[in-house]
């Protein structure tokens, strides 16, 4: 074989005399690491401070709605009435954060650092408006949902400050999920990690001084969340300028490619959390008629199944994020290497989750509940459910990676094809069996069905490859 120009001469020193007891050549270079091997460690690097950071967020909620149930009778009950309306903010939020992971992960493939803050505000801006136009919507709204929730008299003033009150906070907290998915889209998880530490701190300290040391009560939660934002995108401004990406000085204007990343991407993404939302009630619908037992361990299961398939969202937005590196830099010949790596290693994590769910079905359940009938319902659930979470895991790592890669459009068929699909014959189910088991075994074999999700993931990875190999021979 030719020797390669590019590497430099290696000295060969050749031994004289068959006495020399020293052998003197260069010994060979240790082979590199499987392209496989290369990108799971990528990959892995980016999604282990993902998770932990998401881990972070699900444990604050926990903590939070804690302390809130022992803030009076009212304070738990109003909170509750405010979550559905929350996860309109949510939804928003996550569409918009995402939105500018994507755009970031390409301009870090591009070597453009300098796009980052530009991207940011651009989003900002968008961030503005529609939060604006929704906080206005739910203030001045508040008495009409008041009534439509059927709010008791006690609560009814309470529900409509706090509902007012949070909706302008929600508007501020954009900040730090915008710096946070910038600094994941360049690489930086690490940073994006301390970012959400920050702000949980901040916002369990203050909510704990206000709330039980001051005697503030639920009246702590809209403070606590303001000063969250507010330290929180402070926290996110030093991260990036420390990394990099925004300059002292630096201009920010409208970037064009920001609403394209919003329909192709942020939409999906938004309407995704939406049919997750319907899903959830009707399934609690489906199950309505076996008693408040069935549905109180069907929602513990519920809780349990999040923090299990968290892992499969972040691995599924980690491989997003390095795909999108290597569009960016115009590396398509290593994005279905990508996707395999990403899959596969989504495999071996899975296969040890759903293990160990299946096992510790009854511990799990009770430690999640203190009813034990619920908590025998949940166990019945994560029984039938638990191993298909090997194939389930992968599958959501494809569909994120979908949503994050432009593909969001077929993803969304997928979710409807999904959770309809379970909806529909979990009914027909139930009512064959006269059994909440008609349901769980449905979702179940959906489980199994879904991975043809897998087949359209690749596809579209494929056809993403082929579409930019014809775009760069077209220009030419």
């Amino acid at each position: 074989m030719a020797d390669d120009p590019t590497r430099p001469p290696t000295k060969h020193t050749e031994s004289t005399s068959m006495d020399s007891p020293v052998n003197t050549s260069v010994p060979p270079p240790a082979a590199a690491a499987p392209e496989p091997a290369r990108h799971a460690l990528r990959i892995g690097r980016l999604a282990v401070p993902m998770v932990m950071g998401e881990i972070v967020g699900y444990l604050t909620m926990l903590v939070l709605v804690a302390m809130v149930g022992h803030m009076g009778s009212d304070a738990l009950y109003v909170r509750s009435l405010f979550l559905p309306l929350g996860m309109v903010f949510s939804a928003i939020n996550a569409a918009l954060a995402v939105s500018t992971q994507v755009a970031c992960a390409m301009s870090k493939g591009k070597d453009s650092p300098e796009d980052a803050f530009p991207l940011t505000v651009s989003m900002m801006k968008v961030w503005v408006v529609v939060g604006t136009s929704l906080t206005l919507l739910l203030s001045l709204g508040a008495p009409a949902f008041a009534s439509l929730f059927h709010v008791s008299d006690s609560a009814h003033h309470e529900f409509i400050w706090f509902l007012r009150w949070m909706s302008v906070v929600s508007l501020l907290g954009f900040g730090p999920a915008l710096c946070a998915s910038a600094l994941r889209g360049f690489g930086f998880a690490r940073q994006g990690l301390v970012l959400t530490l920050v702000s949980s701190v901040v916002e369990i300290a203050i909510v704990a001084w206000l709330g039980f040391g001051t005697g503030l009560g639920m009246n702590s939660l809209p403070i606590a969340a303001a000063v969250c934002a507010a330290a929180g995108t402070a926290a996110g401004l030093w991260l990036l300028r420390r990394a990099g990406l925004w300059r002292s000085g630096q201009r920010a204007p409208w970037q064009p490619a920001t609403l394209g990343h919003i329909r192709s991407v942020g939409l999906p993404v938004g309407a995704t959390l939406g049919i997750i939302s319907l899903y959830s009630l009707a399934l609690v619908w489906v199950l309505g008629p076996f008693g408040e037992a069935t549905v109180a361990g069907f929602s513990t299961a519920s809780s349990v199944q999040s923090l299990i398939i968290m892992p499969a969202l972040v691995l599924g937005s980690a491989t997003a994020i390095v795909i999108n590196q290597q569009r960016g830099a115009g590396a398509y010949g290593s994005v279905a290497p990508t996707y395999r790596s990403g899959i596969l290693l989504a495999f071996a994590v899975f296969a040890v989750i759903a293990l160990v769910t299946f096992l510790g079905r009854d511990p799990i359940a009770r430690m999640m509940t203190g009813d034990d009938d619920a908590a025998a319902a949940a166990a019945r659930y994560l029984g039938i459910v638990s191993l298909t979470y090997v194939v389930e895991g992968p599958v959501l790592v494809a569909l994120t990676l979908l949503e994050h890669v432009g593909g969001g459009g077929r993803a969304v068929v997928l979710n409807i094809v999904y959770f309809g699909g379970n909806v529909v014959a979990g009914r027909w189910a139930v009512a064959a069996a006269d059994s909440p088991d008609g349901l769980y075994w449905t979702v179940a074999v959906s489980n199994l069905v879904s991975a043809v999700a897998l087949v359209a993931g690749a596809t579209y990875v494929r056809k993403l490859v082929a579409e930019a190999r014809r775009t760069e021979a077209g220009a030419c």
